[in-house]
């Protein structure tokens, strides 16, 4: 005993192993290329950052020159509104060397022309490799730039100052020309080294990202590989053992067929010899009352005959896929009705209906079986010591459902056998008129439609079945 545990235990490892290895791989693959790509992804913002940063630090030099030539002051301001751009940018930076607000980075971010979506990239990528040698590389390069626009940016207002004082002279414009220029190759000079050194650092990550792949895609590999050979031993022994139950559920299917057969001919047989009594009485001609009555019961005997073959024809195919169609559910009901209002002393139940749905889409044999068994039952268990008796049919919409109650005053059912009732071959104890089949075959027809079937029972008080079935049968056709 204590070996086969053993033994169990090590097939158990055996098998769990593998997976355990490869969901973990998996997860750290997963990890990985995650913050892989939103390390890039970061970077990439940075890198589209300083394409902004360069154009409009470009562009403000050139409106400094204009302006410096031309005088003109739609160059100023354009000077102006170009270089808030890169401020912005410099703001941003101390935002995030000082620790400030978030919103307050994220509106130096915005004035510099970044993404609004990339936004939370890169305050995520600054605050956490800021010490990694190539994004520190890169800072050093972006402080060093905004040290130059400081110097472009005094250097306009001092230009500003002597246009305005009118005392600008030609040298001093070829002066300011060249330190312009100066200034624009170091701008320049910072803002590659800038890109270079993100360039550099995406590149390593990537190599690093493409070693770590390949080392966990061969774990994962060969994980599974001995999984997959610890599971083609495992399935053949289950396809042995599967075989095995498979001829027994053969054995027990034939038999049931069987059963179906022989219950379904044992119930016909009344009734055919019903038929041929009530064909000897017609002969009897000085009785047309009877005959009249004999023929009703006669239309009654045939929709039972056929309710049957239904259900013999149900039982053939209930493994075919269910055939949806447009159901009237008022003629369902009526004849169901038909068929029962011969019971013992049916004629003193009144029957109400409220049917504020009457077509539906549903399968038309199913539904007749549900109904027919529950009235069928109302009728049956009727209390015959009350005055009103009743069985009252609805039928309404609720949502993305349908909702079909039936409800009578009979005789009722204990509430310790409401779990049981839906049962194959399950009788009460002071059930002697049932085979124990009818609420099977209506719960099971109810759950092939998808639907939902309850009961509120009480002995002497009455029961309520309460149908409920989906509408999902409409937009599929």
């Amino acid at each position: 005993m204590l070996k086969n545990n053993i033994l169990k235990k090590l097939k158990l490892n055996a098998i769990f192993t593998p997976v355990a290895i490869v969901t973990l791989s998996c997860s750290l693959l997963i990890f990985t290329n995650y913050f892989t790509i939103k390390i890039l992804s970061a970077s990439r913002a940075y890198v589209n950052g300083e394409s902004h940063y360069s154009k409009a630090q470009k562009d403000g030099a050139r409106h400094l020159i204009t302006y410096l030539f031309t005088k003109d002051s739609t160059s100023w301001i354009a000077f102006n509104n170009e270089l808030s751009v890169s401020k912005g940018d410099g703001a941003a930076r101390i935002g995030l060397i000082n620790n400030s607000d978030i919103e307050v980075i994220k509106d130096g971010l915005r004035a510099g022309r970044n993404d609004e979506k990339d936004l939370d990239a890169m305050i995520w990528l600054f605050n956490n490799f800021k010490t990694v040698s190539f994004f520190k590389k890169a800072i050093d390069e972006w402080e060093k730039a905004d040290y130059s626009i400081e110097k472009l940016h005094a250097l306009g207002n001092e230009i500003n100052r002597k246009i305005s004082a009118n005392k600008l002279t030609q040298n001093e414009k070829k002066d300011i020309l060249q330190r312009v220029n100066i200034l624009s190759v170091t701008l320049s000079k910072n803002q590659n080294d800038f890109s270079n050194a993100l360039g550099e650092g995406t590149r390593s990550i990537k190599n690093y990202l493409l070693l770590i792949n390949i080392f966990l895609t061969l774990i994962i590999i060969g994980s599974v590989s001995t999984y997959y050979a610890l599971m083609i031993n495992k399935l053949k022994s289950a396809k042995i053992e599967s075989d095995e139950k498979n001829k027994n559920l053969m054995i027990a299917n034939k038999e049931l067929d069987k059963f179906v057969y022989s219950a379904s001919h044992d119930l016909r047989a009344p009734i055919s010899s019903l038929k041929g009594l009530i064909e000897v009485m017609k002969l009897e001609d000085d009785i047309h009352q009877v005959k009249d009555y004999l023929n009703l019961m006669d239309e009654s005997l045939n929709k039972q005959d056929q309710f049957i073959k239904d259900i013999i024809d149900y039982s053939r195919n209930k493994k075919q896929k269910t055939t949806i169609t447009l159901v009237s559910l008022s003629k369902i009901i009526e004849e169901a009705i038909s068929q029962n209002q011969y019971a013992k002393q049916s004629n003193q139940i009144t029957i109400t209906r409220e049917l504020a749905i009457n077509e539906l889409y549903s399968n038309e044999l199913k539904l007749k079986i549900i109904i027919n068994n529950l009235l069928s039952n109302a009728f049956k268990y009727a209390d015959q010591k009350k005055e009103n008796q009743f069985i009252s049919i609805k039928a309404f919409s609720e949502g993305d459902y349908y909702k079909i109650e039936i409800e009578d005053n009979g005789l009722g059912i204990n509430e310790k056998y409401h779990d049981k009732i839906f049962e194959m071959f399950f009788v009460t104890t002071n059930d002697n008129n049932g085979s124990g089949l009818g609420l099977y075959i209506v719960k099971e027809a109810i759950e092939n439609l998808n639907g939902l079937i309850t009961v509120d029972s009480k002995i002497n008080t009455g029961s309520k079945f309460t149908i409920t079935l989906p509408k999902q049968y409409e937009s599929q056709l």
